[in-house]
């Protein structure tokens, strides 16, 4: 069963997962919920929430939805290795071997000139982070992009922005290749996981409720999930997802605190039409 809420206050979609949460218990009481959140933070503030309705908050995982995926991979395909060649720790230190050795190319003038004065590589220590950090952003929300580059292609409207960026993506992953780690990154393997045919008694395994709230999951991350049910015994999945608005929480007002002021107004209306005229005499009266 899944079921989708949506809402454009995180306060409401919390007491939502509260009210799931107590009313619509797991069979099983050693098994963990799993709540799929986008950063720590929202982590420990659920924590924290939870523990203050319930008085205590224990067995529930928050996975990132990077982790549950791969660990997804893990699972069923073969030769997917347990931990992401792509994953930001991993990519940083292979740029830092990467960076040096593609300075010299025209492409990357801008980065040489960056790097021109760091002789306790420093400078490269935090680029390297930052590219891979960058890296780590696009194959969340841009992955056609990376596809593009890795086939030796351009983004048309992306600027100079991928005049360093794509070619130095292509030598991370024959790098990654040359160093016998499965160069896969998760939107490439979505094809293998609808190809899937089904559950076996070593994959599957009982997931229980998946409870996703987040600031939002891009396409390519949610679609993931379509075949996941397939092979993963999921008792119910309840997304909570907020909605976005043009306008900040704060901002929207309250149907009834309108209803009451639009009244309001409307009897300041009609107050002041009741009032006798004051003639202009009586209204300029004592001024000199």
């Amino acid at each position: 069963m899944l079921r989708v809420y949506h809402s454009n206050r995180l306060d409401v979609l919390e007491a939502l997962m509260e009210f799931i949460v107590e009313r619509q218990r797991l069979d099983d009481p050693f098994q963990a919920e799993m709540v799929l959140v986008q950063s720590t933070g929202m982590a420990q503030w659920l924590q924290m929430t939870l523990a203050a309705r319930f008085g205590i908050a224990a067995n529930i995982e928050f996975p990132l939805p990077a982790s549950f995926i791969w660990d997804m991979f893990v699972r069923v395909l073969k030769d997917i290795p347990g931990e992401s060649a792509f994953s930001k720790q991993s990519m940083s230190w292979k740029l830092m071997t990467l960076l040096p050795q593609h300075l010299e190319e025209d492409d990357f003038i801008l980065l040489r000139q960056y790097l021109s004065d760091d002789g306790d590589k420093r400078k490269l220590f935090q680029l390297a982070a930052r590219v891979a950090d960058l890296y780590d952003q696009y194959l969340v929300y841009r992955p056609e992009w990376l596809m593009r580059w890795e086939a030796g292609q351009r983004v048309e409207g992306l600027g100079d922005a991928q005049q360093w960026q794509a070619p130095l993506w292509q030598a991370l992953v024959s790098y990654t290749a040359e160093l016998g780690a499965a160069a896969v990154a998760p939107r490439q393997s979505l094809p293998a996981l609808y190809q899937y045919p089904g559950k076996s008694g070593r994959t599957a395994r009982r997931a229980g409720r998946r409870a996703s709230s987040s600031a939002g999951f891009p396409r390519c991350r949610r679609s993931i999930f379509r075949p996941c049910r397939r092979w993963v015994s999921m008792s119910m999945s309840t997304y909570c997802l907020p909605t976005p608005a043009a306008t900040t929480g704060g901002d929207i007002k309250d149907p009834a605190f309108l209803a009451k002021l639009l009244s309001r107004q409307r009897r300041h209306h009609r107050e002041a039409r009741a009032l006798p005229p004051v003639s202009r005499h009586r209204a300029g009266a004592g001024v000199v």
